[in-house]
């Protein structure tokens, strides 16, 4: 069993006051899910990313995100960890990033990944929400609407 196609969009929510000047909100780059390292650059720039299955690749994968808060770019804390070996088919992913403050400081805010819904239900065999790799410490951080 595997997922043909994955289609996965990025959706930012929580505060307005920085929602409102997040742009380009998209697919960063494909990463080991369990260690952080880079495996593949071509999501980069996508939203939503659409993974095909070419008949070798279907393991899983963490994506990053990354976006632009007043046109200046960022990474959103967490990665998004899909296994396409859980399901079948052409699955849709929505991965909803909220806005969270680092070190518990509200002007110091970041988007992270917050949680997923494979074809509208939560489904964490196929995908959910996880710290970056063991080898990309991030600083601690809390929700916020």
């Amino acid at each position: 069993m595997s997922a043909q196609t994955i289609t996965i969009t990025f959706k930012a929510e929580g505060a307005t006051a920085y929602t409102a000047n997040v742009t380009a909100l998209e697919a960063g780059n494909m990463v080991d899910p369990k260690t952080g390292q880079n495996w593949s650059t071509t999501p980069d720039g996508q939203n939503p990313y659409v993974w095909n299955n070419d008949g070798n690749n279907a393991n899983k994968f963490g994506l990053m995100a990354n976006y632009k808060y007043n046109n200046v770019e960022a990474t959103a804390f967490s990665q998004l960890v899909i296994d396409p070996t859980q399901i079948s088919g052409d699955v849709e992913v929505v991965a909803e990033l909220c806005t969270a403050a680092i070190d518990n400081d509200k002007g110091n805010t970041i988007l992270r990944f917050k949680s997923t819904t494979v074809n509208g239900e939560v489904n964490e065999a196929v995908a959910s929400v996880s710290v970056w790799g063991s080898d990309k410490p991030q600083p601690s951080s809390e929700f916020y609407s």
